[in-house]
């Protein structure tokens, strides 16, 4: 995980990101990385879960894992949000080992906006929210 975006660490402390990750190794230490960089961090480590969370939370940004345990993994939990009115318009970026141009057409077919590779570039995570 590359540290350092380029933004001051004042200008992330309103940005609430979600992360949804089964891996509680990975979602801590990329969630501490994260709130480091000033970031607001909530995690869950399922999709029934970060589907909750979602709601209540209203994150700027979700991070979610493709692989999740349960009924849901991450391909079926961007479905869900995008069925739903009130988290259809959720910034969606999808986290996997796999990153192959296959991968990233499934991750943008079942409704997420971007597919990032594992180990997280925090610097993606910055450019989330510069201006286009």
């Amino acid at each position: 995980m590359s540290i350092g975006g380029g933004q001051a660490r004042g200008e992330n402390q309103r940005r609430k990101i979600l992360l949804v990750e089964d891996d509680l190794h990975v979602a801590e230490t990329l969630a501490e990385l994260l709130e480091l960089e000033g970031f607001n961090v909530s995690v869950a480590h399922d999709a029934a879960s970060g589907l909750l969370q979602a709601g209540e939370v209203r994150p700027d940004l979700v991070l979610c894992d493709l692989s999740l345990p349960g009924a849901l993994d991450g391909h079926g939990f961007a479905r869900a949000c995008r069925a739903d009115p009130a988290l259809s318009g959720l910034r969606l970026f999808a986290v996997s080992g796999y990153c192959g141009a296959g991968d990233r057409r499934a991750a943008i077919a079942s409704g997420f906006d971007e597919l990032i590779a594992k180990p997280v570039d925090l610097a993606r995570i910055h450019a989330a929210f510069e201006p286009a």
